[in-house]
């Protein structure tokens, strides 16, 4: 992958971001497909591995966000992969079997002024609203929207 010198700059600086705000988060693979990599607890003491993908077009196009461990994710009822692309838990069908492919932006509605900072918290806010789902039955967009998400 060859970046050019303006997305160098934005990655280095979110880079630097990352670490001092998510130290357990680290770019990944910067010269072939770029990820970015960590683990985040949830409040329920739950870890999460979750895996960031940035796209060639990076910050014009959105990056794609994965849950991958615990894999399968399960939702209340059934796994989560099997529910495809639904704006009630707020997944989209996966591309990568075995993760869960998370909504964090709908990429129709990305701007290049998001930062994978933002993608990161919308992620963690997506994992809390998940495990309330467990707990509850009410779908992740029920929390989302409460949340303003």
């Amino acid at each position: 992958m060859a970046w050019s010198d303006t997305q160098k700059h934005r990655l280095a600086t979110e880079r630097a971001v990352l670490a001092e705000r998510f130290p357990d988060f680290e770019f990944c693979n910067p010269t072939a497909q770029l990820t970015i990599e960590g683990r985040y607890w949830s409040s329920q003491s739950t870890s999460y591995f979750l895996v960031v993908k940035v796209p060639p077009g990076y910050p014009d196009e959105c990056p794609s966000t994965y849950i991958c461990w615990p894999s399968p994710l399960r939702g209340r009822d059934k796994p989560l992969e099997d529910y495809g692309s639904t704006h009630d838990m707020h997944v989209w069908e996966t591309d990568v079997p075995g993760w869960t492919k998370i909504c964090t932006y709908n990429p129709t509605r990305w701007r290049s002024s998001e930062t994978v900072e933002r993608v990161l918290h919308k992620a963690f806010l997506w994992i809390e609203a998940y495990e309330a789902h467990i707990e509850t039955g009410e779908p992740i967009a029920h929390y989302l929207m409460a949340a303003r998400f």
